[in-house]
């Protein structure tokens, strides 16, 4: 019975010691997978912030897209009308230049010889006679003064 007590000690030491050595083990474990985890969600909230910055990079990448189509879209305007400016003041220099050459040319003298105009009047003064001794004629809205007779009724000069 003494060895089986002596057994029964020496067992319950070696257990208490493994336990206790285990206990160890396990704190020890314990605290390396605390530590192993705080690095961990570290880097997930890391990962999280690279993740919404390169989303927002995409997107910035997509609004400077969209903005240099709009430039290169008003490029190709302005370009547009600065030809068309150019060819308006093409014209306006073209238009310049005969304004210029008209202003330039002598314009010849309206003024008629004194003959020539005692026999207008006299011309005038015999119409406007023979208009007041036989009425006022009266003037059809069909009809020119100067058409002929073969014109009356033809209605292919209108």
């Amino acid at each position: 019975m003494n060895v089986q007590h002596h057994y029964q000690l020496l067992l319950r030491r070696g257990m208490g010691q493994l336990t206790s050595i285990a206990q160890g083990h396990f704190r020890n474990t314990d605290r390396q997978v605390t530590q192993i985890e705080q690095p961990q969600a570290l880097v997930t909230e890391k990962e999280e912030i690279i993740a919404a910055r390169e989303e927002t990079i995409l997107h910035q990448k997509d609004l400077i897209n969209e903005s240099d189509a709009m430039i290169t879209q008003r490029n190709t305007i302005i370009e547009f009308l600065q030809e068309q400016i150019h060819d308006l003041i093409l014209e306006v220099d073209d238009a310049h230049a005969q304004i210029n050459e008209l202003q330039q040319q002598p314009v010849p003298p309206a003024v008629l010889a004194p003959e020539a105009e005692e026999e207008d009047l006299e011309e005038i003064e015999g119409v406007l006679d023979l208009n007041s001794e036989h009425g006022d004629p009266v003037l059809s809205p069909y009809h020119s003064s100067s058409g002929s007779q073969s014109s009356v009724g033809n209605f292919d000069d209108f």
